[in-house]
């Protein structure tokens, strides 16, 4: 019993203290009256007036400058926005066919097969520009077989046939 009449005085006495700081003001420093405004230094750059005229928009405008000029913002060391000429070959400059254009592979089935000539995949019948060393030749696929593709080439008159090398393995 004696240790119980212990706690409750205790008890009694913190809550006794507890009320009294709860209810004493706020021992805070007062607040210190606001400062006198400083007085304006002169200047030498003159005031901006405003008007009534709506703002000026800024419009960010890209130009599409072309190398030496331009470069590409994210790649600046690329070289894929250089232009490439266009080899307008006539009738006294044939192209060497099978020197420029490589079949880099042939896939799918042989109902449906796709070919692969200087990084351009072609079906068959389908028309599209491949890269060679001297510019961009217009290439016609006309049949793909297992191993071997036959294309028509612009300035050619009659169609080439392709091999894939197999390499040995």
């Amino acid at each position: 019993m004696r240790i119980s009449l212990l706690f409750w005085r205790a008890f009694r006495a913190a809550v006794a203290v507890g009320l009294v700081l709860c209810l004493m003001p706020a021992c805070k420093p007062a607040v210190p009256p606001p400062a006198p405004p400083k007085p304006a230094i002169a200047s030498t750059i003159p005031a901006v007036t405003h008007t009534n005229q709506t703002a000026v928009e800024y419009v960010s405008v890209f130009a599409e400058l072309m190398p030496p000029k331009g470069r590409d913002p994210f790649y600046p060391s690329s070289h894929r926005r250089d232009p490439v000429p266009v080899v307008n070959r006539g009738p006294d400059r044939p192209l060497p066919v099978a020197a420029a254009l490589q079949i880099q592979g042939i896939v799918g089935t042989p109902a449906h097969r796709l070919v692969i000539i200087n990084g351009t995949i072609f079906e068959t019948g389908e028309e599209d520009t491949v890269r060679v060393p001297d510019g961009k030749l217009k290439v016609k696929c006309l049949e793909i077989g297992e191993d071997y593709a036959v294309v028509m080439a612009q300035g050619e008159t009659q169609p080439k046939r392709l091999e894939i090398s197999k390499k040995g393995f």
